[in-house]
């Protein structure tokens, strides 16, 4: 939802600073995701 917002900004202003913070929002978002991936595989098995 924010991701979207900032990329609106940055479309219907051009602002560099939107720009920035969309890049900003979806680097965060790939971290996020890298997390849970590794957290997830160090997870011990129930089996």
């Amino acid at each position: 939802m924010l991701r979207d917002f900032a990329w609106r900004a940055f479309e219907q202003t051009g602002s560099i600073e939107s720009y920035m913070f969309f890049k900003e929002i979806e680097e965060f978002k790939k971290a996020r995701n890298e997390t849970k991936m590794a957290e997830e595989e160090a997870a011990p098995s129930n089996s």
